[in-house]
């Protein structure tokens, strides 16, 4: 057990990445520090093998899309099953159904699957490919422009995973999921430690996925697959959980504590320099943790591509021009 006055807030020691030279942006960045304490005092107490449950929320918790496959086969229950999540989640009628009735093709979707126009309202039904991402406003139009670019130009030659959305949208998850835990299992072994996410198993997605989607989401119940799977083994005071909490305060909270160091990363920022990012814009919010801007667009993968492109450029000596 680890006290909450002994786990460090996100944004900490942001200079820790420095000799790790991953892949690709650490998308756990922001938290590495928290991270790296719980697999520290792990393997201190003779862990040799650390097991997660990262992968339950994307594998067991479920998301709307699902209902757009189970519409096809068998559309009372999945308009039932709409209907509850319709009311708990504020989707208006016309809108849904608009939705549920869509079929645009998954490269059309992926065209358009990034845009600088705002952030969908939180009562937006979600039946399609996937989530639209909204670019970060401290951007510049050379980024979003090359974001945008890339992104049509994928389309032309994009497939979906599954030709069923729902299932295309869970593998989805899953693969981006693992590819993010990628990120934890690197952080264990430079402590020496293992770690396993057993979640996104080959065989746990392939049993899961196997069960009829009523079966494993619903809206009046919290994953019940997982539920079913785990009782007897978990204490019943746990399976009986409805929801789970979510780190947002932590997030704010470490934006304020490690504003300074924030706004040093900013003021000497590398991705500004390759013309990517508005510095200017970075060191205002380092200065307003609270801002509504941060509410609404995390800042965390800029934190991770800016960590990571400091790693990167001194991972290899400069080529010596010979004459």
């Amino acid at each position: 057990l680890i006290p909450a006055a002994d786990a460090p807030y996100f944004y900490a020691d942001l200079a820790s990445t420095a000799a790790e030279l991953n892949d690709e942006p650490l998308p756990v960045a922001p938290g590495r520090a928290r991270a790296a304490l719980l697999l520290g005092r792990a393997r201190a107490t003779g862990s040799r093998y650390h097991l997660t449950g990262y992968g339950g929320d994307e594998i067991f918790l479920g998301l709307p899309h699902a209902y757009q496959d189970l519409f096809h086969g068998n559309p009372f229950t999945a308009w039932s099953h709409l209907g509850g999540l319709r009311h708990q989640l504020g989707w208006p009628l016309l809108p849904t159904v608009k939705a549920l009735l869509d079929r645009s093709a998954f490269p059309r979707w992926l065209a358009g699957a990034v845009t600088a126009a705002p952030q969908p309202v939180a009562r937006t039904p979600l039946l399609s490919w996937g989530v639209r991402q909204s670019l970060h406003p401290w951007l510049t139009e050379r980024a979003t422009a090359l974001i945008a670019e890339e992104f049509r130009a994928a389309a032309e030659e994009a497939e979906p995973i599954d030709p069923w959305r729902g299932r295309h949208v869970d593998i989805d998850g899953v693969r981006m999921g693992a590819r993010h835990f990628q990120a934890m299992e690197d952080i264990g072994m430079t402590l020496g430690l293992p770690v396993a996410a057993p979640f996104y198993d080959d065989r746990i997605l392939e049993a899961t996925l196997a069960v009829r989607l009523p079966e494993r989401i619903s809206p009046w119940r919290y994953k019940p697959l997982l539920v079913e799977a785990m009782r007897g083994v978990v204490p019943d005071a746990l399976l009986a959980r409805t929801t789970k909490d979510h780190m947002a305060s932590d997030e704010h909270q470490g934006l304020r504590e490690h504003a300074p160091e924030l706004a040093e990363l900013w003021a000497g920022s590398r991705l500004a320099q390759h013309g990517l990012v508005d510095s200017r814009q970075l060191l205002r919010l380092a200065a307003e943790p609270f801002s509504p801007v941060l509410v609404e667009h995390s800042i965390s993968s800029t934190v991770a591509g800016e960590t990571w492109l400091r790693t990167a450029e001194n991972a290899w000596p400069a080529p010596q021009l010979t004459l």
